[in-house]
């Protein structure tokens, strides 16, 4: 093939332009992010963020911000590699649309493709299409380093890295007039919604003296009707559940032997949201 088809012509090169700005601020996001959260995570010893995981009172967000056992840290890594897949694929979607509006081979026949293409495709990657996620991702970078100083502003923070994470999942990827629901985005909104409940259940705890059983049982409740409302509105799509169910298992499996009661409230709450699941897949 010609090496001129595989470039993008004059309008192409023009929606590469446009796009990349919101592409290379949600780049920034992602990498300040991972950066941020895997330095606090793999930091030696224990970040001043609240008891060890052996004290009665433990915060439970320390278990999906600085994960000891295995399967907590690979729920992490999860998290981080989805945001690289969702990243890669964006951009070569830029490449894929750019493409477009080359002009056609010298041994092509037909018109060129039309600029409609392009003009269809002109906010899928623009940045107010990735500000919830970008927003989401760099208060992510700075709200884990913050909870032993300011837990409440810790709390506010991590309540906004959920709903942009949510609004990004919920709004799905467009590709010109079609929207499409993203696993991948679903994932990384299901670990912000289980960071941001364990670490209301520490402040209630920790701040206003309820008991830990209650606190948990309460974000627990809280969480699994959450993620029912959530799931319905993403059909076919499993991420956001996935990691809902993921994280709980590692809840349960970190308080099975010091507290049976968060435990049971952990394994009903992953009952009721693998209802939800299978009710959204079938």
């Amino acid at each position: 093939m010609n090496s001129r088809a595989a470039k993008p012509g004059p309008a192409g090169l023009r929606f590469l332009r446009m796009s990349r700005a919101g592409t290379q601020f949600l780049t920034v996001a992602v990498l300040a992010f991972v950066a941020s959260t895997m330095a606090y995570a793999l930091m030696p010893g224990r970040p001043a963020a609240g008891p060890p995981p052996e004290a009665p009172g433990a915060d439970l967000a320390w278990l999906f911000l600085h994960p000891r056992d295995p399967g907590m840290l690979a729920l992490l890594a999860t998290v981080w590699a989805a945001l690289g897949y969702h990243l890669l694929r964006l951009w070569l979607e830029i490449r894929r649309i750019a493409r477009a509006g080359r002009p056609p081979a010298p041994d092509q026949a037909g018109p060129p493709m039309p600029q409609e293409v392009l003009r269809q495709h002109d906010r899928d990657m623009s940045l107010p299409e990735h500000a919830p996620l970008i927003l989401a991702l760099l208060v992510g970078a700075v709200w884990p380093w913050l909870l032993a100083l300011a837990p409440v502003a810790a709390f506010l923070l991590s309540a906004v890295t959920l709903a942009g994470s949510l609004a990004a999942a919920l709004r799905g990827i467009r590709q010109g007039a079609v929207v499409k629901r993203s696993s991948t985005l679903g994932f990384i909104a299901g670990w912000a919604l289980l960071v941001c409940l364990t670490v209301f259940a520490g402040l209630l705890e920790q701040r206003l003296g309820v008991p830990q059983k209650l606190a948990v049982g309460l974000a627990m409740l809280i969480g699994a009707v959450a993620a029912v409302s959530v799931q319905l509105r993403m059909p076919r799509r499993t991420g956001f559940s996935v990691a809902l169910i993921w994280g709980l298992i590692g809840i349960a499996a970190s308080t099975v032997s010091t507290d049976a009661t968060i435990a049971t409230a952990t394994v009903v709450a992953i009952a009721i949201i693998a209802v939800a699941l299978v009710r959204a897949t079938t």
